[in-house]
């Protein structure tokens, strides 16, 4: 079956409607344009680079992001030949970004869904190959607890397939507001978060990279998780 194209009219004026959307907010992942890519509030560049020989060592063919920002690496996933890519975010703004750097930039094998990521989406998900599941339960934690945290970090192994890249905020970014409500890590949080993906459905955890906190006050960890 033929594919269809957008009018080249309509096209230009979406691409209108982005650069304006993109001047609306902070933008939190670097966008795709048709120039390159634009500045963002998180390099992202250094983490692709150690999640990306990881999809390809252990075959990942199909991907889930949970909380997808602005699909940076849902698109870089898609691109670099996986099937099926998803991202999953509740922000309509981010959304919108992403949806529209589908169409602009021709982007196939991804896709994006507006949802909260919480127990009933986990639920309902299917397994996939990679899960990529980075800086979002640390707001979990000390919003709703570490029970809370554990049981959803339970239903992301359980969507596992293979491998689960995972990173989450620690409890020395005394810089934000929310470490304090943060359980204590500890002199070593890397090891804190290793011991608690082991502990809640994950049978090796493996330090991939380190790399600045947002503030840039420490070190994040970035960890590839495989399921038991």
């Amino acid at each position: 079956m033929k594919r269809k194209p957008v009018k080249p009219l309509l096209r230009a004026v979406a691409g209108a409607v982005q650069r304006l959307h993109l001047r609306s907010y902070e933008i939190y992942q670097p966008v795709m344009t048709g120039s390159g890519y634009t500045s963002s509030a998180r390099d992202c560049e250094v983490r692709w680079e150690a999640i990306a020989p990881v999809l390809k060592e252990t075959g990942s063919l199909s991907l889930v992001d949970l909380g997808c920002s602005e699909g940076y690496y849902v698109l870089r996933a898609a691109r670099a030949g996986l099937r099926f890519c998803i991202g999953v975010d509740f922000d309509q703004r981010r959304i919108f970004t992403c949806t529209n750097q589908l169409v602009l930039n021709d982007l196939q094998n991804a896709g994006f869904a507006m949802s909260p990521v919480d127990e009933g989406l986990l639920q309902g998900l299917p397994r996939f190959d990679a899960v990529i599941f980075l800086s979002v339960l640390h707001h979990m934690m000390y919003q709703n607890g570490v029970d809370y945290a554990a049981r959803i970090l339970r239903l992301v192994a359980s969507k596992t397939g293979k491998v689960c890249l995972f990173e989450m905020g620690q409890s020395d970014e005394h810089k934000e507001s929310w470490a304090a409500r943060m359980p204590d890590m500890g002199k070593d949080p890397h090891e804190w978060i290793r011991t608690f993906a082991l502990a809640n459905g994950f049978a090796r955890v493996e330090k991939l990279a380190v790399d600045a906190s947002f503030a840039g006050e420490t070190k994040r960890a970035l960890f590839a998780c495989y399921p038991q």
